[in-house]
């Protein structure tokens, strides 16, 4: 007989949504006493509830640096680790592995449990594409195949919730309206939306994985008064319930932000480039401490267009995010990354996920003697370093900075802790997940 399995503090193993830099593997650890729920990244993500919640049971952790990454994509073979410790099926099949995952592979016997107890299957020839990012579809019909869920005939009055339920696969229909009749399926931004073959998030794994243990009787279901609950199909706080045919489509908000509606023609594609430049196009140099993490406004230097050549984030918004260092696994210092959280078009603020590549040295050179301190945008971390460097010239009084807050380590003691950054040249963004704009911007 199948069952799910209970966590508590004393046995319980930590689970994230994906990697930590520097390496394929999730981080799976021993509970620690107390688990990390307060992800500095997640306060105002609509998906706080459902990460916070299995957090405090252990059940999911996020990463050293005490961040979650809720936006980050997961591929096939961590959520086969995420199913293998939310989860405790019993084996309907025996495999007998995958060409692609050698048995030295870190999730090869996630795969294989993943496998064996019905969640997963493969492609043809054999292959499981460990690799490949996993797309909502996919997540939700594991879960059905995985809870042994089946739908209701007809399916149709399942999927008729969904606007765009003639994108969803032919393989996925079963699994997907499964998952609806359970309410397992939470949709962000719009309840109307499924996006099927959208890639899923840590986000949107948390908010399925939460569901589906409240559906086992695991967890009480989320209030209606929850934020994350009004994105859940069929919920209390849901303004579409299952099955119906006259349902309307909402606009739903983020914290701080606003509303935005899921409309292809109003859609900037993921993977899509933002080039950046300093407020005002002025040319600047910006030291930054390698261990420290700073809020930083970034104005856009290209109008970004959509497939259809409408411009949708003009020349000239700003782009307000953090420099945040980026760890390898042993702990030590890559460098430094801009993470993008919101972009100011005419006024209005919209989420944004978008980072830049991961700075290591900096194009920028170093601070000279003749270098004009106004043209040096520094962080109170660096001041010390560079008045060393530029023999006392810098002087906090005469220093316009961008990056506002309190660096999170004490001053380097050294140049070579310092990285010089061009704004124009080194935090060039990439989108992480479609960015959609409303009518109104």
């Amino acid at each position: 007989m199948s069952s799910v399995s209970r966590w508590s503090s004393s046995s319980a193993v930590l689970l994230a949504l994906g990697v930590v830099a520097g390496t394929a593997a999730p981080l799976v650890t021993s509970a620690p006493a107390s688990a990390q729920v307060n992800f500095s990244d997640v306060r105002n993500h609509w998906a706080r509830e459902f990460i916070t919640k299995l957090a405090a049971e252990n059940v999911i952790a996020g990463f050293p640096d005490g961040t979650f990454k809720p936006d980050a994509p997961v591929t096939r073979a961590q959520f086969a680790a995420i199913v293998r410790q939310a989860f405790n099926q019993n084996a309907v099949r025996q495999s007998r592995g995958f060409t692609d995952v050698p048995t030295n592979y870190w999730a090869a016997p996630a795969i294989q449990e993943a496998y064996e107890s019905g969640f997963m299957a493969g492609y043809p020839g054999n292959r499981f594409l460990p690799s490949q990012e996993i797309p909502k579809a996919q997540v939700l019909i594991s879960l059905s195949s995985g809870l042994r869920y089946s739908p209701t005939p007809p399916t149709s009055s399942d999927l008729s919730v969904y606007a765009d339920a003639s994108q969803i696969p032919d393989y996925a229909v079963n699994g997907v309206a499964a998952a609806t009749e359970k309410k397992l399926v939470v949709n962000y931004p719009n309840v109307k939306y499924l996006n099927p073959t959208e890639t899923a998030t840590r986000g949107d794994v948390a908010a399925y994985i939460y569901q589906a243990l409240a559906s086992q009787g695991e967890f009480q279901p989320l209030p209606a008064r929850a934020e994350g609950a009004q994105y859940i199909v069929g919920g209390t706080g849901s303004t579409t319930q299952t099955g119906g045919t006259n349902t309307t489509p909402t606009t739903q908000t983020g914290t701080n932000t606003t509303p935005t509606t899921q409309n292809p023609d109003l859609k900037v594609a993921r993977d899509t480039p933002i080039d950046v430049q300093y407020v005002g196009g002025r040319k600047v140099l910006m030291p930054v401490s390698r261990g420290e993490t700073v809020a930083v406004t970034l104005e856009v230097a290209t109008d970004v267009k959509n497939s259809k050549n409408q411009v949708l984030i003009p020349k000239g918004s700003q782009i307000k995010g953090e420099l945040k260092p980026v760890k390898a696994t042993g702990g030590s210092t890559l460098g430094t990354q801009f993470d993008a959280q919101e972009v100011v078009i005419g006024g209005k603020s919209y989420p944004l996920n978008a980072t830049s590549g991961i700075v290591t040295t900096g194009s920028a050179q170093q601070p000279t003697q003749s270098t004009s301190p106004q043209n040096v945008v520094t962080s109170a971390a660096t001041r010390a370093v560079l008045g060393a460097i530029l023999g006392g010239q810098i002087n906090t009084g005469s220093i316009t900075s961008i990056l506002t807050g309190e660096a999170s380590k004490t001053p380097a003691d050294s140049a070579n802790d310092i990285i010089y950054i061009d704004p124009a040249t080194d935090l060039d963004l990439k989108i992480n997940s479609d960015f959609y704009a409303s009518s109104a911007s």
